[in-house]
């Protein structure tokens, strides 16, 4: 049995044989839904569900309540049990891109270093082989784990006129398989890397930006930062770095370095758990720091870090007068992390 879904504004449709989600069935059929993970943990696949039903396995953080509310669905979670009609609105797609179908790709890389940044934070380096790899300051690839059908989603660093680099900024888990193969592959191993994916990126705008990074959440932001510097960016900037410590934080340095380059920078690295006396900045939930900082915001907003900071964050920047359509995020967790390809 399959069922029709049919694709607003577009005026097409394609079929879905039974059990197969509305993302597989869009690429199978040569036509693109932007996605990402494919597995409910990025958001990016969002589309509206129009009419008819679908089946939605387990929940997914990467839907808002006011996503559900407006029968916001994820393309790569939702298998059809009926015809229905979706709105790739959400999706940000043009009736080009929606025809012209998948040009994301598999690149070769070779491990070139790994290097340790705090007791559980690791910048991976990898050098692509064949080919540079275009991409926009806050997108992210799926890493395979050599030797296995796994893959890891992490957000690139690097800046995009390094197309020929993958930077990653990695946390390590006592468990995690691709901790492991970090922990014993020597230089020169090769890996595959599919993407690039996502739309979380910088917007043409006259607002100044507010970044808020948790962890390794750090990764999409430095991207853009030094994107931002790169092209000798005019708008005020201010970055808000969570850690639970201060031998927590990392690339202090290098942060205050790319912010040189930014005509006005503000940093503010801010520590939750531990801090010594002559700390100098601030302390508490990164939401405190903010809140303290400023009463009232009227910024284009970027976040990335653990669920939680982000869902802690929304309301208080909304509170503060941030339009809904101006907060821009990515959340992983490590169990939106892990799929098979």
């Amino acid at each position: 049995m399959s069922y029709k879904v049919t694709v607003s504004p577009f005026s097409h449709s394609f079929e879905c044989e039974e059990g197969e989600t509305i993302l597989e069935g869009a690429l199978r059929h040569s036509l693109l839904l932007k996605y990402g993970c494919k597995h409910g943990g990025c958001g990016t696949c969002k589309v509206k569900l129009v009419d008819g039903d679908v089946d939605e396995p387990g929940s997914s953080f990467a839907l808002t309540s006011t996503d559900r509310a407006e029968e916001i669905v994820l393309a790569c979670a939702s298998v059809p049990v009926e015809d229905c009609e979706i709105d790739v609105e959400p999706n940000n797609l043009t009736e080009e891109e929606f025809f012209s179908g998948d040009k994301s790709r598999c690149y070769s890389t070779v491990l070139a270093s790994v290097d340790l940044l705090t007791t559980d934070i690791a910048r991976v380096r990898l050098d692509i082989t064949d080919g540079p790899m275009p991409f926009v300051a806050g997108q992210f690839v799926n890493v395979e784990i050599p030797g296995t059908a796994l893959v890891r989603t992490f957000s690139l660093a690097n800046c995009p006129s390094q197309d020929g680099v993958v930077e990653l900024i990695c946390k390590l888990y006592p468990d995690g398989a691709f901790s492991r193969f970090l922990a014993e592959a020597a230089p020169g191993t090769v890996v595959k890397v599919f993407g690039p994916y996502g739309q979380l990126k910088v917007h043409l705008s006259h607002r100044p930006i507010l970044m808020i990074a948790g962890g390794s959440g750090l990764a999409p932001l430095l991207s853009m930062l030094r994107d931002l510097a790169a092209k000798g960016c005019d708008r005020p900037v201010s970055l808000f770095f969570g850690a639970r410590s201060e031998a927590d934080l990392y690339l202090v340095a290098e942060i205050r370095e790319i912010g040189a380059g930014i005509a006005e920078f503000e940093f503010y690295p801010v520590l939750s758990q531990s801090w010594t006396q002559d700390w100098p900045g601030e302390t508490g939930m990164v939401t405190d720091a903010i809140r303290r900082w400023r009463p009232e915001l009227a910024h284009d907003v970027y976040m990335c870090g653990p669920p939680p900071m982000i869902d802690a964050a929304v309301p208080l920047l909304l509170d503060a007068g941030v339009r809904p359509r101006n907060v821009y995020f990515d959340a992983f967790t490590p169990a939106a992390q892990t799929v098979a390809i």
